[in-house]
């Protein structure tokens, strides 16, 4: 188990480092998803050894799967709410910072 969970951490690097240019919130989500499926995975191994630090090791995974979850709902009030009420959320927008990396179409 902890290698399919390894396999999906390193999937999220490439989501992560893509979500980048676009939004810190986005970015903030995947960095704790990431250390979220990273701490799993070490508890899966470390419990496959035996070793007593699985348990804590999967407490933490389970904090920054919570943190995760609650920026992802803060994202998705964001998205909604900014064409229908008078304000905005703050999420942070990074686009200016790599628009001399854009490809020009």
């Amino acid at each position: 188990m902890g290698f399919f969970i390894l396999i999906w951490a390193v999937l999220d690097i490439f989501f992560m480092i893509e979500s980048l240019p676009i939004n810190v919130d986005l970015f903030a989500i995947f960095t704790t998803i990431e250390l979220c499926l990273s701490l799993d995975a070490a508890s899966n191994f470390a419990r496959a050894d035996g070793k007593e630090v699985s348990k804590a090791l999967i407490k933490a995974a389970g904090a920054f799967g919570f943190i995760s979850g609650l920026l992802g709902y803060y994202s998705c009030a964001a998205f909604m709410c900014q064409d229908s009420l008078p304000f905005s959320f703050p999420v942070g927008d990074t686009s200016r910072f790599f628009q001399k990396y854009r490809k020009s179409a």
